[in-house]
Parts: structure tokens; C-alpha cells; sequence
């Protein structure tokens, strides 16, 4: 009888050895899950602030160097996707999970429309903040246009379900007067007499396109929860890709219907460092703004759309460090308010997330000492 004691006993002390055993696998399994997401993070916010700093930069010196083509620059924006092609390409290897979720896959029929949507929803929004600038003083653009992060807070309330805590909504109105502190600047362009007409027009279309970005980064996020439902950084390529690829080609019909076309030889003859430079400033161009906008698509795929917004607000802050140190700027008193704001909201949003971490640890842990004490 002892011995059958005995016994029972090892069996239990094997069969606890073997659950904490397997315990430490999950919790390993886990921390390195997490390692592997925060550093997709990382490289996703690297390819949107480098993106956006030398895409903005190119673009000045673009208009600088004497182009003038808005359509040449808009395209600029959305040829670059064709990088991604041999990536799209490339065959992946397919774990369970992957194949289980590929029989769930939405048509091309429904994955062209979102596709052509998305696109086209973003070739409308570019061109309300192109036209809003032409119509406005600088800082009135800036401050509408820095309402998109609260518009991108509602819409992300409403349609994706993020959670809106006081600090997240401390980092928003942070990095919202971060990107419109430009307007207790006086500028010179400021100084000209505006039209009533010419404000309204502005005014509206800046606003639609505020609205219209913060509305596409919630749609972009919900197609990849509800539509697409795949966990694979092959969707985020895709996405990009043929996004990309329709915002060209209404980009591209918008140039020949515009009749923009025929000035182009006239305009790489006249550019003041040489047709060489003009090309290679597209090029870079179209390469910079493609990082950013896959670094985009990889936030509303990884964190959410919110969060993406957050880093992009936060890069128009740090845009003028650049522009200080490779085109001379002059930094002034509020493009450092500027930047400290955007630290401050950006620093406000990551301890948000670390103390969303610390709760899901304790509820992991919790659960874990429960399971413990019934056995």
C-alpha cells in the first residue's frame, strides 16, 4: 500500500514537473511572440518617419528646383509600389493556421473593390489637401489640417472599436497642436489679401480631406478585421501594392486629362539642377513615400490605424530637424515647441500601450495562480 503511495506520488510530481514544464514553453512562446510584433512595430514606424522626412523634402526641393506639375508630384506619391513586386511574388511558406484561414479568403471580386475603393478614396483626399493649400494661408491649412488626428480618433472609436483612455486622448490633443503650431508663426505668404470664396473653398475641402484621411485609415484597419482576416505580412504587401497601383492610375489619368502631360519635357528642360537630378528626385521620391505608405499599412495591420496616425503626426514634427540640417532651414522657438509636443504625445501614447501590456501580464498571471490552486 505504501508503495502504490509512493508511486501515486512520482506521478503526480512528474505530472506537475511536465505542467510547469509546459507552462514555461507557453510563457517563452509568448515573450518572443511579443519581441518579434514590437520590433515589426519598430521597422513599420522607421519606414514612415524616413518616408516621410525625405519624401516631404524631396518634394520641396522638387518645387524648389523649378517643377510645378502638382499631378507629377501626386504621382510621385504612388509609383513607388512597384518595389513590392518581387516580394508579392515571392512564394511563402504556409503553416495550418495559414492554409485554415485561406479557405475564409474574400473573392477578387471583393478584394479589387477594396482595392479600387481605398485607392481612389485616397487619390480624392490628396487632392482636397492639394487644393486646400492653394487656397489657404499656410497656417490655416496647418491648423486644419491637424485635426485629422481627432477625426482619426473618433472614426476609430466608432468603427474599430479602440479604446479611448485619458491618456491616449492627452497624446491626440498633444500631437495635434504639435502639427498645427505653425499657425502663431508669422509667415510671409500670410500676408496676402484672401478672398471670402477662396477661404470657403479651402476651408471645405481641407476639411473633407482631414475627415477623408481619418475615415480611410479606420476603413484600411477594418478590411484588414473583417475582410481579409489574414495574420500574414504578405496581406500588408498586397494591400500596398495594388493600392498603390490604382492611386497611379487615377493619378496618371488625371495628368493626360489635365493636359499636364505636355509640359513635362519643358519642365525637366527648364529644372535648375539638370533633367538627371529631376528624374532621380522622382525616383527617390516615388521609393520614400511607397516606405511610408507600407509602413503605414503595416501599423493598421500590427497596432491600429490610430497609432499609425499618431507616428505620422508625430513625423511632420520632426520634419523640420531635416529640413534644418540638409536644406538650411532656420529653426525657430515654436518648430522646437513643435517637436517637444510631438515627444510628449508620442512618449503619452507607447506608456499607454506598456500599461496595456502590464494589465494583459497580470490577468495572464492571475489566471495562471488560479489554475494553481484548483489543482
Amino acid at each position: 500500500m505504501e508503495g502504490a503511495n509512493e508511486k501515486l506520488l512520482h506521478l503526480t510530481f512528474e505530472e506537475a514537473e511536465r505542467t510547469e514544464s509546459s507552462e514555461n514553453a507557453d510563457n517563452s512562446s509568448v515573450q518572443s511572440s511579443k519581441f518579434i510584433l514590437w520590433l515589426q512595430i519598430f521597422i513599420f514606424t522607421f519606414f514612415i518617419l524616413g518616408g516621410q522626412a525625405v519624401g516631404t523634402l524631396l518634394g520641396r526641393v522638387y518645387y524648389e528646383q523649378g517643377g510645378k506639375s502638382r499631378w507629377i508630384a501626386t504621382l510621385a506619391q504612388t509609383a513607388g509600389f512597384s518595389i513590392l513586386l518581387p516580394f508579392i511574388c515571392y512564394p511563402s511558406t504556409k503553416n495550418h493556421n495559414e492554409q485554415d484561414l485561406i479557405i475564409h479568403q474574400p473573392s477578387i471580386f471583393v478584394r479589387a473593390s477594396v482595392y479600387i475603393f481605398l485607392g481612389l478614396f485616397q487619390v480624392a483626399n490628396s487632392m482636397s489637401f492639394t487644393v486646400g493649400v492653394q487656397y489657404l494661408p499656410a497656417s490655416t491649412y496647418s491648423l486644419i489640417s491637424g485635426t485629422q488626428l481627432a477625426f482619426n480618433a473618433i472614426t476609430s472609436f466608432l468603427l474599430n472599436g479602440q479604446k479611448i483612455t485619458a491618456i491616449i486622448l492627452n497624446s491626440i490633443v498633444l500631437l495635434s497642436f504639435s502639427s498645427s503650431a505653425v499657425i502663431f508663426q508669422n509667415e510671409t505668404d500670410d500676408s496676402g489679401e484672401i478672398s471670402q470664396k477662396s477661404l470657403l473653398i479651402g476651408f471645405t475641402v481641407t476639411t473633407f480631406g482631414s475627415l477623408g484621411y481619418a475615415l480611410q485609415f479606420s476603413l484600411t484597419e477594418l478590411a484588414f478585421q473583417k475582410v481579409f482576416k489574414s495574420s500574414t505580412l504578405k496581406e500588408v504587401l498586397q494591400m500596398s501594392f495594388f493600392i498603390g497601383f490604382f492611386t497611379t492610375i487615377a493619378s496618371l489619368t488625371g495628368l493626360f486629362a489635365s493636359g499636364n502631360w505636355r509640359d513635362l519635357e519643358k519642365e525637366m528642360g527648364e529644372y535648375r539642377t539638370g533633367k538627371s537630378s529631376y528624374v532621380i528626385n522622382l525616383v527617390c521620391s516615388a521609393i520614400a513615400w511607397q516606405l511610408y505608405a507600407l509602413g503605414s499599412f503595416g501599423l493598421f495591420f500590427k497596432a491600429s490605424s490610430l497609432f499609425s496616425n499618431v507616428i505620422i503626426n508625430f513625423g511632420g514634427s520632426i520634419v523640420p530637424i531635416f529640413a534644418m540640417v540638409f536644406l538650411k532651414d532656420r529653426i525657430t522657438g515654436l518648430k522646437v515647441l513643435s517637436l517637444l509636443l510631438g515627444l510628449w504625445g508620442y512618449t503619452s501614447y507607447i506608456y499607454q500601450h506598456y500599461l496595456d501590456d502590464l494589465e494583459a501580464k497580470t490577468r495572464v498571471i492571475i489566471a495562471s495562480d488560479n489554475q494553481d490552486d484548483d489543482f
